[in-house]
């Protein structure tokens, strides 16, 4: 489903019959103990031309000097907003802060905002990119392709896609970069490189604050699939990602529990009953196995993760069902929804190379 684009209509672009200048894009950028990684991410960003952006640059209360750096570095900017947090909001609430001030803002409220890692670094033109993509389908949400910096011969997401059992992933993660070299429609788009209309965030909503940091973007993608709104993969657009580079950060056995939770959350809150009752022997399949087999090939620290998860997320289940109940904008039909679904065994195969035969550990194990 395209929305329309909106924009600043003046008395003089309706007199002449010519299309008024768009705003300036907002693209957002958090730094937390991070100012190296920002400082590249920044000049790489500010190389991008064909289209017109400013950067709103928020320091997330960094314990260090990065405020100074970065103040040292792009504080005599006109181009840049640097911004500093009284305390660490997390993704989700630091971006929401500048979000709401965009929404709030109608006689000034440009047509898209962008979003951006401290970690990624956007390739030239990545941005134009992004608003072509979006110009061109009325995509309301649009992804970049992110290529893993330190492998460059590896995707590390192009987009999302969701599975018939419950999780959004990234799509492509793994894969060689130009086996992903077309236009595609997506599940959602990843919140480290990406374009985001605001008509539909009115719409829809901005960032759920029941997250922190961590599957706040794939909530927000399932959201917006069934809102209506096309989200697309832009291949043109790309950037390269320092996977964990900010995440790790703050990736401990808490974060990894809380990741689970979140995962069934968004599934309890956002998909239509039909489509749970459809989807449920191979749900109940796939908890089964990560409250079984972990113990049986010796990841204790798996099992330990899944089963607090799963005790927390019982727990939660009444906050998940009042989410729920306050959502109200299902405009795609449960069939249309579970057509857009991928079944789960090809994803799951690759998985159980990787982690059960390889004894790589899990997002989870980090």
């Amino acid at each position: 489903m395209g929305v329309s684009q909106h924009g600043i209509v003046g008395s003089a672009a309706e007199s002449t019959g010519q299309s008024p200048p768009r705003v300036p894009i907002p693209v957002i950028v958090l730094n937390w103990n991070g100012a190296d990684d920002t400082i590249e991410c920044i000049d790489a960003l500010l190389a991008n031309d064909g289209v017109d952006f400013r950067v709103v640059l928020v320091d997330n209360d960094s314990s260090g000097d990065d405020f100074v750096r970065l103040r040292t570095r792009f504080g005599a900017l006109e181009r840049i907003e640097l911004r500093r947090n009284p305390e660490n909001l997390g993704f989700a609430r630091g971006v929401n802060v500048v979000l709401k001030e965009l929404l709030a803002a109608p006689e000034a409220r440009p047509e898209f905002v962008a979003l951006l890692n401290n970690d990624a670094i956007p390739e030239p033109g990545w941005l134009a990119a992004l608003v072509s993509a979006a110009d061109s389908t009325g995509a309301g949400a649009v992804a970049s392709k992110m290529i893993r910096h330190d492998d460059p011969g590896k995707l590390d997401n192009a987009g999302h896609v969701f599975l018939n059992t419950g999780e959004i992933l990234p799509r492509g993660a793994g894969q060689p970069p130009d086996d992903y070299s077309e236009s595609a429609a997506v599940a959602g788009v990843c919140g480290g490189a990406c374009l985001l209309r605001i008509a539909m965030l009115d719409d829809i909503g901005i960032f759920d604050e029941f997250f922190t940091t961590g599957y706040e973007d794939a909530e927000l993608g399932l959201r917006a699939l069934m809102g209506g709104y096309d989200q697309i993969f832009a291949p043109e657009a790309v950037a390269r990602h320092r996977i964990g580079a900010s995440i790790d950060k703050i990736r401990d056995f808490s974060y990894a529990v809380q990741l689970q939770v979140n995962i069934n959350y968004t599934y309890i809150k956002l998909a239509p009953w039909p489509v749970a009752i459809w989807n449920l022997p191979w749900i109940l399949l796939k908890t089964v196995a990560l409250l079984t087999l972990p113990l049986f090939l010796g990841r204790l620290r798996l099992l330990r993760v899944q089963w607090l998860a799963f005790c927390r997320s019982l727990r939660l289940l009444p906050t998940m069902i009042s989410a729920r109940r306050k959502f109200a904008r299902r405009r795609i039909s449960a069939m249309a929804l579970i057509g857009r679904q991928e079944f789960f065994a090809r994803l799951y195969g690759g998985y159980f190379r990787r982690f059960v035969l390889g004894g790589k550990p899990t997002i989870f194990e980090r």
